[in-house]
């Protein structure tokens, strides 16, 4: 070939692409003088809101319309109303550019977006059941009959290729929890959506979120339903809502990834997944956890969800939360969306290595040095059934088997505690006071040496299936727990006489949920090591019975005047009803007796303790009319002779 031959080959192509885009910006500055000549682009903005209310139902679109020197079109705000009237907008996009696709308008004079920038989007999504899966039809791929570029197609299926890309800026989601609305973002992501062979629509979205993390989704609608997958990696707690800033509980360092994928069928009438959340260093602060954040924790939740559009059914199972050091909680659920919102669940952890565990968990959560440390492993079960909405109603089921960490202590090294100890009391107010616990001790009295109505007395009143469990009333704790939640405020805290132990051996008075979950750890420790009769002994020979007055030998003194050995049932029962707060219920051994109140409180302890057979029908006849009168004459000399 000649070198003019030459020529002509390559710069054909050449005058063939300048004659194109010439007629590309011919015909754009036509629409672009078109769109000037009508009243602030009117025609255009109909063109426009029409385009979206075919795709999306009904929409508002804002009057102004600006198209610029390089085509691009410039619009907002963009409003999709509410399900239902009063609703707030679905959605609302402050302003829409949009750059046109020169290549589409050459080639096939289709006038089609090549890229979309939404700016400050904000999406309500509804509190009512069914709400979400509306607003994902709305906003979700079409299946059938649109093309990539938005418009309808003449007959047949849509033709297959990429949609325009979608970069938003600013994307807040709100929704309720718990009673508020919180809000989540902002969000900037990069969408693309494509048209596949057959009709079936998907897209993509790159996502980032505030100060860091980042994330994928994608989602494809065909004739089978829906098909959707998304992944957040290290989100960390700037991702949160402002609103949750202001809870007694945050989220305060480390970060979560979490992977989802599902299916769901036309309609959402049924739907299956599989979620993960990872934690990597979480620390959670805040009043009501400690002084101290608590951290770092990490841990993998894994499991799989499904729904059921006909059962109003939404059910989490298998579902499995494990943490460093092997221990694993596996976790049953369903909740039913209708009146009430009943539900069932069920925790199952089995053969925990209990030291193991303690070993991987934050030093916040660590046994004293001087606790029992004892080997072996435990099994958990705790299940919960009932209306979501009336806690008082839930029935619980639970149980905690510590045999083999007993049997594995008792082929180990004795317990200090089942020798004497020295005991340091830390009172609420007033000064710590030291003491030995054993036979050294004049003030101590053993518990083959007191009367049974004495040890019966405490139990019932403070624990009254102390010699059956493991170390926990979980029914109490149930009722302790909602009677806290109906009051606004802590009423009482369900504490099992080997918890209230734990608390006064090793811990401190603080009210934190990481002082709870210390004393939790503690309780397990002494429940396997020592005997119950044994944990009953020293709980009665350090309980706080009044300002300074620790043990039941001091407390029988102070009270009455008398050995503990020698404590009628009636005056037994009485101090086993002060335990909860000695210091304060002191105002009655000021004034020489009981108030009339609490001397009928005291009459139905005694009537429990008749029930239980502690108390035979003369005693407790005996017992009622008893007068009682406290150790001290200058308040006693005036009152009657029953008190």
């Amino acid at each position: 070939m000649g070198s003019a031959s030459r020529t002509r080959a390559v710069s054909r192509p050449i005058r063939t692409a300048v004659v194109c885009l010439a007629a590309a910006a011919s015909a754009y500055c036509a629409a672009q003088l078109a769109a000037r000549r009508t009243s602030s682009g009117a025609a255009l903005r109909d063109r426009i809101a029409g385009a979206l209310q075919e795709r999306l139902g009904p929409v508002e679109l804002g009057p102004d319309v600006h198209v610029d020197g390089l085509f691009r079109v410039r619009c907002g705000p963009l409003t999709i109303p509410g399900l239902r009237a009063g609703d707030p907008p679905l959605l609302r996009v402050e302003s829409i550019r949009i750059r046109p696709d020169l290549a589409a308008l050459v080639r096939s004079g289709r006038i089609a977006p090549a890229a979309i920038r939404l700016s400050d989007v904000r999406i309500d999504i509804p509190e009512r059941p069914g709400s979400l899966r509306q607003l994902l039809e709305r906003l979700g791929p079409p299946r059938t009959g649109r093309a990539a570029g938005g418009g309808a197609e003449s007959g047949g299926a849509a033709e297959a290729g990429d949609g325009p890309s979608v970069r938003v800026r600013g994307l807040r989601v709100a929704f309720a929890l718990g009673g508020q609305r919180l809000t989540f973002g902002p969000i900037e992501a990069n969408l693309l959506r494509r048209r596949e062979p057959g009709g079936a629509a998907a897209g993509s979205a790159n996502l980032r979120f505030p100060g860091s993390g980042q994330g994928t989704a994608s989602l494809r609608s065909d004739e089978d339903g829906w098909h959707a997958t998304v992944r957040l990696d290290d989100i960390d707690p700037r991702a949160l809502p402002v609103e949750l800033a202001s809870l007694a509980a945050t989220w305060s360092a480390g970060t979560l990834s979490v992977a989802l994928s599902g299916d769901a069928a036309p309609g959402f009438a049924r739907a299956r997944g599989r979620f993960e959340v990872a934690a990597a260093a979480l620390r959670v602060g805040g009043a009501v956890m400690a002084a101290e954040p608590l951290g770092p924790l990490d841990g993998r939740f894994v499991g799989e969800l499904a729904w059921n559009a006909a059962e109003r059914r939404i059910q989490i199972a298998p579902a499995a939360l494990s943490v460093p050091g092997g221990a694993a909680l596996a976790l049953d659920a369903v909740v039913e969306l209708r009146q009430g919102l009943p539900f069932t669940l069920e925790l199952r952890a089995r053969d925990v290595d209990f030291l193991r565990t303690l070993s991987a968990l934050p030093a916040a959560l660590s046994l004293p040095p001087d606790a029992p440390h004892p080997p072996g492993s435990l099994d958990v079960r705790a299940a919960l059934a009932g209306s979501l909405l009336e806690p008082a109603a839930w029935r619980v089921d639970a149980s905690l088997d510590l045999s083999r960490m007993r049997e594995a202590a008792r082929r180990g090294a004795l317990d200090r505690l089942l020798g004497p100890f020295v005991q340091h009391a830390q009172p609420e107010q007033g000064t710590p006071r030291t003491f030995l616990v054993g036979p050294g001790n004049p003030d101590f009295v053993p518990i083959a040496e007191l009367p049974r109505h004495v040890l019966r007395a405490v139990t019932a009143s403070e624990d009254a299936g102390f010699f059956a469990h493991s170390g926990f009333d979980f029914e109490e704790l149930r009722n302790a727990a909602v009677e806290g939640a109906q009051a606004g405020h802590v009423v009482r805290g369900g504490s099992t006489i080997t918890q209230q132990l734990a608390k006064n051996l090793y811990l401190s008075r603080e009210k934190t949920l990481v002082r709870k979950l210390r004393e939790a750890i503690v309780t397990i420790a002494l429940e396997a090591t020592v005997p119950k009769q044994r944990l009953l002994e020293i709980y009665l020979n350090i309980a706080e019975w009044g300002p300074g007055v620790w043990g039941i030998g001091p407390a029988a003194r102070h009270w009455f005047g008398k050995d503990a050995r020698q404590l009628t049932p009636r005056e037994a029962a009485f101090l086993a009803t002060i335990i909860p707060n000695p210091v304060r219920y002191h105002y009655m051994w000021n004034h020489g007796a009981p108030t009339e109140g609490w001397r009928q409180r005291v009459d139905e302890l005694l009537r429990t303790m008749h029930g239980q057979g502690t108390l035979d029908d003369e005693e407790l006849s005996t017992a009622l009319e008893e007068p009682t009168l406290f150790a001290n004459p200058a308040a006693a000399a005036d009152l009657p002779s029953r008190g």
